[in-house]
């Protein structure tokens, strides 16, 4: 499958590449600095390019059957627009080029109704230092809420860490499984690619953790 990724230069977006291209995908990235991702491998393509400028990626982006939106703020917890100016972006993108399929990560400590974001640590240290992030996220997921046409699937992981595959994850809808809190992005990036040829969270929040 001809696959676009978006953010494949972070910590996650690069675990899911390793794993896309160890299953023969091929794959379209957009990067800023294309020599920063030190991957090579003939079924990789990387357009030097930004989220903000579609112009950029948009002929990539027509060869593609399904984009993967990795998209994050990596070690900054300023305000940004990264997920709802640049998704609106990638989805108008997506439209122009006629492609449906869009797999998405947020996150799950965001989500006020989740039982899971009621502890201390969570409200009242978790939340206060990531608020401009999360509320980012919330205008993304509420945009993709409006945007029916697109076969989007949003992944909301625990708390991210570099720890090594498990394989042994749970999954539930919409919140963190009881007492889940964190899991690997390389276990997040597993969960991703299994949704490639699957509708079984089309339309639908996914929060993942061990």
């Amino acid at each position: 499958m001809n696959i676009f990724l978006f953010g494949a230069t972070g910590g996650t977006g690069k675990e899911i590449l390793v794993k896309l291209l160890e299953q023969k995908h091929r794959v379209f990235v957009l990067a800023r600095n294309p020599g920063a991702l030190g991957i090579a491998n003939d079924n990789l393509t990387i357009i030097k390019g930004s989220i903000y400028h579609p112009e950029t990626y948009q002929n990539g982006l027509r060869q593609c059957d399904l984009v993967i939106s990795a998209l994050g703020t990596g070690t900054s917890r300023k305000p940004t627009e990264i997920y709802s100016k640049g998704g609106e972006q990638v989805i108008r993108s997506m439209r122009e080029a006629g492609v449906k399929r869009l797999i998405t990560l947020t996150a799950a400590a965001f989500d006020p109704t989740d039982p899971g974001t009621r502890s201390f640590i969570v409200k009242y240290i978790v939340q206060p230092l990531f608020k401009h992030i999360y509320s980012d996220m919330q205008k993304w997921e509420a945009m993709l809420e409006n945007s029916r046409d697109i076969d989007w699937m949003v992944i909301r992981p625990g708390r991210l860490t570099n720890g090594k595959e498990k394989g042994n994850y749970r999954v539930q809808l919409n919140h963190c499984p009881k007492g889940g809190s964190k899991i690997s992005r390389s276990d997040v990036a597993d969960f991703v690619v299994k949704q490639i040829g699957s509708d079984t969270y089309i339309h639908r929040k996914v929060a993942v953790a061990y």
